[in-house]
This record gives C-alpha cells, structure tokens and sequence, in this order.
C-alpha cells in the first residue's frame, strides 16, 4: 500500500490573534494623534512609527514562515495581492478626498505640491523628502496634508522587496538549519540598518551617489526618511518572528512569563514604551543619540512588548482592552486620515473657545488647545468608521470589489486624482498663502510703504525733537518685527516729545544676510522679502537722514543656518557662524547708519516663541535655548568695541526686570515680542537711551 509522506513543519503554524497587539498599537495611534496636535509635552512621539515598523515586521513575516512550513514555499502572488487589498483602497481614497478638498476649497494653509501628492500616490513620498532637504520638523508648519504618508511609502518600499528575500532565504531545505539561517540573516541586517542611520546623520543617502540623482537633505533628515536605515526597525520584528517559531524554548518562555513576579514586569514594558515616547525625540536633546540608541532601544521594547503579548496575562489584558483592540485594528486607517483632517481644521483658524479641563487636585490641565483636539480627532474618527466598515473592510474580505474590479477601480482613482492635482495646481497657488509667503508680503510692503511715505529730508533740517531739545528729531528703528512691535509701542512718547520715528522691519529677518535657515522648526529657503529689506535700508537711511538708529531684535540669528558657500547647518556659538556674523554685523550697520548718525543696538532677552499650527514646526524651537540668546549678546558688545559708531544698550537686562519676569503673559503675549503698553518703565528706558545716543 503507497500513500504520501507527510513531512512535519520545522516551524511552529499555529497563528493564534493576539489582542494585546492590537491594544498596543491602539495605544500607540493615541499618541500620534497627540503628537501631531503638537502637545509640548510629548517630544518624542515620531517612535511610535518606529514601533509600527517593528510590529508591522513581527506580523508579516510570522504569516510568510508559517505558509512556508505549511507548505514548503511562499506565494508571493498571494502575499502582493492581500498587501493591495489591505492598503491601497483606503489609501487611493483619501488621497483623491485630500486633492479635491484642497484644490475645490483652496485657501490659507492648504496649498498642495502636485509632486508631493504623486510622492504619496506612487509610495515613494520618503524619496522625495529627502530628495527636496525637507526637514521631519516642517511637518508640523506649512501643512503639507500628505507628508505623513512617507511612513507608509517606506513600508511599501519593503513589502516589494521583503518578500522575494524570505522566498530567496528558505527556498532551499524545509529544514529548521535553514530558518536559523534565515533569522542570522535577518539580525545581521536588521543592525547593520540601524546603525547606517548614525553614518548618515553626516552623511547623504547612498543612492544619492548615483549619477544625475541627488538628495538635499541635510543630517538627522537623511537617516530619519532612508529606506535603507529605517528597514532595520522592520527587521528587528521579522527576526524575532523567524526566532519566535522556530527556537523549541519558546513554550517555556511563555509559561515563564505567566508566573506572577513575570506579569507585574509586563506592567513597566508599557510604561517603558510610553517614557521613550514622552522623552527621546529625533529633535530634541536627545536627538543625537536617536540613530541608532533610541531606535534600537524602542525596538527592543516592543518585541518584549510581542513577547508578553502572547500570554494574556497582566498588562497584555489591558492591553486587549476591546476599545484599545478597536483602535488597533483601525490604526492604519486612523494614520491615513487624521492628518489631512487635523491639517483642515487648523487651516480653518478655529479653536473652540470652552473652559480648559483640568486634572482634579492638582495645576494640569488636559491638552493643550483641549476642544480643538476633540474636534479634530472626533471628525478623524467619524471618517474613520465609515471608510473602514464602508470600504476598506468590505474589499480585504472579498465582498467588495472582487477580482479585477478592484484594480479598475484604484485605476480609476488614480487618474481622477492625477488630474485634479496637475490641473488644479494653479487655483491653488493662486489661494492659497503660508506664513512664508505672508512673511515676504508683509517684509516687501514695508519697505515700499517707508520709501514712499519718507520725505526727502534737507541736509539743514532740525537735529533736535521739536518739543524736547535733548531728544533727536528723527529715529530709525531697524531690525526684525521686535523693531516694528516697539516702534508702535512708542506712539505716544514720539507725538508728545514731537520726535519722528520711523520703523524699517525686515519681518521674520535677521541681521544676518539672507540665506536658508531652519526658522521656528521650518527650513526656510532664501526669502526675496529679507533680500528686499536689506536692499532697501541703505536708500532709506539717505532720504531720512536719522538723527539715532536703534537696531533692535535679531531672532533669526539665532536659527540654524547654512552658511554661504557651505552645505550643512551651522549655528551660533560655531566659530564660523561666529566670525560670519560680526563681518554681516558691520555690513548691516554701514547700510543703516549714515555720517552724522548714532548708532544704538539693544541686547535682546530670551524670546519663546509659541507652536502656530500650519505656521511653525515643532517645538522646543532652538532660537529658545538662552545659550544662543547670550552668545548673540556677547557678539553684540564684541562688535560694537570695534566700531566707534555703535553703543551697546541693556535692552534684554531691562525686560528681563520686568516686575512680572521676562515672558509676563501681559507684557509678552506671544512670548516674543514686547507690548510696551504693559511694561510703561520699558518706555522711560528707551527715553533714557535715546537722550544718551544724542549726547554723544
């Protein structure tokens, strides 16, 4: 009698649910959902897709090694197939929602690059950002309503390949020698990927190197969106889903892990999760230790996360919590939309104005902007629900869309949304603005507003205020919108001592000449608005001929910039950042002052400047750290030692004694510039200063 061998699997096949993994992954979108609401306490939230990546490894590669010890290989049709159909509906949707909402309702903060929404379309939006140098921090200003989707390409980019490597590894022996080798293979890549993220946070993309390719993204930036460096976080998990099926102590480990002492040690990888997430950011001062501790670290966390999740015990019960599991299971389509949608109703400038809920018994409150995050993440989950249960559902399990239906379809979608976002472009650009564009309109317009509005003044006119003979007759306050905010303050000091005094604000400008900075989060490239400013000074400075110039502010010193004639970021406080700013400190005052003026620069305090959604990048912004803020001041007195013209003035001492402190809500609303109808003893020492400048 013949019959068939029946070969045992040398891997474990049985796939049981695990809930707590989708409760950790619930856990997790909450705290992107935060993160992008830009909560200031939660600086490191960019990990939790570190954390998808690594599940998203575990539970992909764990279906591919028990098909293949089921059946001795891997049908990559199969798996192309279910990847399409659990992705791109959903996908396709919002982006051909997200094109048509931006480019009919086109309007302040919501332009859309066609570029950047092929990016998406196409899964290779991470290419692209490193290919334009966009910074991970201009995700939070300048809404672009489809950045985020970068994540999503990268993983698509490992889906295509991943596969053919498993098939390529185990198609040799079904043997358990050949999924040992199979998980060496893995771990050895899967650490060699991390650690390329450090190499590269000097260093450009690999690709980059290829003849007519280039990437102009600058350190943290480069690692932070290469395929080749976040492949690792994936790989972790698929190691361990290899390791995990096939070492025979697995059954011990899990039996272990369900003693008492081991389910209250479930509790602190939670919380240890959450700690990392709270704490270590790519942009904070932690950041240069991201590539590759903190991401290898955060990986370890979750496959001991993994490990735990198999015992539904403890925090892993808590964790299969049903509305968590919920969230779990909806995660890639919460991911999808919430950003377009938190990007919309910012754009819209609304903030219900409700009471701030706080924490009973103590000074929390909830989240910052509370009702404004109810309302974006309600609406988020409204679209949610019914893409999900409508659509994305109904096509994974066949009972939409069937067979090539479903390709005609995203066809479909796809030239739909194409033409939208290449004919639409023009209405768009047309209506929409950012604060880029408001900040160049606002800097070309006072300067055309001074030229116009100046008289051109006589070489005999008066040198002294009309009422005041120790005051000067003409002032002119230059610098950024401190200059600007000030001068306005001093309208009633100028009519009644009968001083004529003139504001020339280069808005968003430093003393600096204009070059590409990381402004407030945003990389900003040069801006005509500076350019203009500067060009305009001189001209200015001859029809008014001032009596005192007050130079005053600065802020954009202080941002990160790239130097001319040089490739990386550089900074106060450098040695060549230094030596480039005191010669830009002398251009700038030969510009300003002319052979009988005086010349008065003001120190400039500590500024804290707040997080404006679609208006700025992330906080902490570095032009807070008061380190800059000293160095700048001490550049101040080094210059002003040099050039006889120039006297240096304690402006920044002065607002830091204010009663109220420095950044007093009052007198600082904004925590950068200065109401001095609130700080009335700020005005007697700009009366003071004044009156000094004309004795010289």
């Amino acid at each position: 009698m013949s019959g068939s061998v029946v070969v045992e699997s040398p891997v474990d096949t049985k796939l049981g649910h695990l809930p707590a993994l989708d409760g950790i992954r619930g856990f997790a979108v909450t705290i992107v959902l935060l993160y992008h609401h830009s909560v200031t306490w939660m600086t490191g939230g960019e990990l939790t897709v570190s954390m998808f990546f690594t599940l998203s490894g575990f539970l992909i590669t764990r279906l591919m090694v028990a098909e293949w010890g089921g059946s001795g290989t891997i049908s990559l049709r199969t798996f192309y197939d279910r990847r399409v159909r659990r992705l791109f509906p959903a996908s396709f949707t919002v982006l051909l929602a997200v094109v048509v909402v931006w480019t009919v309702f086109a309007g302040a903060g919501r332009y859309l690059n066609p570029w950047e929404w092929f990016g998406g379309l196409s899964y290779y939006e991470n290419i692209y950002l490193q290919s334009a140098g966009k910074d991970y921090a201009s995700l939070f200003g300048l809404g672009n309503p489809v950045q985020h989707l970068w994540s999503l390409s990268l993983e698509e980019q490992v889906y295509l390949v991943f596969p053919v490597v498993m098939l390529l590894l185990m198609r040799r022996s079904r043997t358990r020698s050949t999924v040992w080798i199979t998980f060496g293979v893995l771990s050895t890549l899967a650490l060699g990927a991390i650690a390329l993220g450090a190499f590269y946070e000097g260093n450009s993309p690999v690709w980059s190197r290829l003849p007519g390719l280039d990437a102009a993204c600058t350190g943290r930036s480069c690692a932070y969106y290469a395929t080749e460096v976040r492949v690792g976080e994936f790989l972790m998990g698929a190691s361990f889903a290899v390791l995990w099926a096939v070492w025979a102590r697995v059954p011990v480990i899990v039996e272990a892990l369900r003693r008492p002492v081991m389910r209250t040690l479930g509790w602190p990888m939670v919380l240890g999760a959450y700690i990392v997430w709270f704490t270590f950011g790519a942009w904070n001062r932690f950041g240069g230790h991201f590539f590759p501790t903190v991401v290898f670290l955060n990986g370890l966390l979750t496959l001991a996360i993994i490990a735990w999740a198999h015992t539904s015990e403890g925090s892993t019960r808590f964790l299969s919590w049903k509305p968590l599991a919920w969230l779990g299971q909806v995660t890639y389509t919460t991911y999808l939309v919430h950003w377009p949608v938190f990007m919309f109703w910012e754009s819209q400038n609304v903030d219900p104005d409700f009471p701030r809920l706080r924490v009973p018994f103590t000074d929390w409150v909830t989240v910052d902007h509370f009702w404004m995050f109810v309302l974006k993440a309600g609406s988020t989950f409204v679209i949610v629900a019914a893409l999900y249960y409508g659509l994305e559902n109904p096509v994974r399990r066949r009972r939409l869309w069937v067979g090539r239906r479903l390709y005609a379809w995203l066809g479909l979608m796809a030239v739909a949304g194409a033409i939208v976002a290449f004919v639409g472009d023009g209405r768009r650009s047309e209506r929409s603005e950012n604060v880029l564009t408001s900040l160049n309109e606002q800097a070309l317009e006072l300067q055309r507003d001074a030229l116009a509005a100046l008289t051109l003044v006589p070489a005999d006119a008066p040198n002294t205020a009309a009422n005041d003979p120790e005051l000067p007759a003409r002032v002119l306050m230059v610098g950024d919108s401190q200059a600007w905010v000030l001068a306005s303050g001093l309208d009633e000091w100028e009519s009644l001592n009968g001083v004529e005094l003139v504001p020339s604000p280069g808005v968003g400008c430093g003393i600096g000449e204009n070059t590409r900075i990381r402004y407030l989060g945003l990389d900003v490239p040069e801006r005509p608005g500076c350019t203009a400013w500067r060009d305009a000074l001189p001209a200015i400075a001859m029809k008014f001929r001032p009596n005192v110039v007050v130079i005053v502010g600065g802020t954009a010193d202080l941002s990160d910039r790239v130097l001319p004639g040089d490739d990386d970021w550089s900074h106060i406080g450098t040695p060549a950042f230094d030596a480039w700013l005191l010669a830009e400190f002398a251009d700038f005052v030969s510009s300003v002052a002319g052979p009988d003026s005086s010349v008065v620069w003001f120190t400039v305090p500590d500024v804290n400047p707040p997080y404006i959604a679609g208006e700025t990048g992330q906080p902490p912004f570095a032009e807070s750290d008061p380190t800059r803020t000293d160095r700048y001041n001490e550049l101040i007195r080094e210059y002003a030692a040099r050039d006889s013209r120039v006297s240096v003035v304690e402006f920044g001492d002065a607002v830091k004694a204010h009663a109220g402190g420095q950044f007093e809500p009052l007198m600082r609303p904004d925590g950068a510039h200065i109401d001095l109808k609130h700080a009335p003893e700020l005005v007697d020492f700009i009366d003071v200063v004044i009156r000094r400048a004309m004795q010289r």
